[in-house]
């Protein structure tokens, strides 16, 4: 095990960086992050002292899928993969609270109730987007109706003293 402090705004680590060892957060903040094309970084979670992150890479083997930066100023425990596999066969109790964080991770990822709660929020987010959106597009109508009134109301007044002008003038 080794005690790491990372700098605020800092990443532990980014996507597709090998996957060696997994973080305890001893104290600051930790969010995981997903970079987006279009909006750039969202915040899939936030670690806070006694959170686990980084373990299910690690189990499976597989690269980082996501980043992970330092909020604040941030004190974490690194512990390698090879020195978790030996924690965990001299000391199997332990491995109930790396088990815990890892199903509860995996229980978010999957579970129906999960995906509807976000369904659910990302729905009543999006017609508060288009509901806002109408809202604006109205606003510029009326101003350009506005801004048309205003440009046509002396165009008419001019034609109509001009036809009544040529009324007067070109009587018999």
């Amino acid at each position: 095990m080794q005690r790491i402090t990372v700098p605020s705004g800092d990443y532990v680590y980014k996507v597709d960086d090998p996957s060696s060892s997994i973080f305890v957060v001893k104290t600051g903040k930790v969010e995981i992050t997903t970079t987006y094309p279009e909006t750039g970084a969202g915040v899939d979670a936030s670690h806070g002292p006694g959170h686990i992150f980084g373990e299910v890479e690690v189990i499976d083997g597989r690269a980082r899928s996501s980043s992970a930066r330092a909020v604040v100023t941030t004190d974490l425990m690194r512990i390698e993969r090879e020195e978790l596999m030996d924690l965990l066969y001299e000391h199997p109790e332990k491995s109930l609270l790396i088990g815990k964080s890892a199903f509860e991770r995996l229980k978010e990822l999957y579970s129906e109730e999960s995906l509807d709660s976000d369904l659910a929020r990302l729905r009543e987010e999006l017609e508060i987007s288009i509901r806002d959106a109408v809202v604006a597009h109205e606003s510029r109508v009326v101003k350009s109706h506005n801004g048309m009134a205003a440009i046509g109301v002396p165009i008419v007044l001019m034609i109509a003293l001009a036809v009544g002008a040529y009324w007067f003038f070109h009587r018999s």
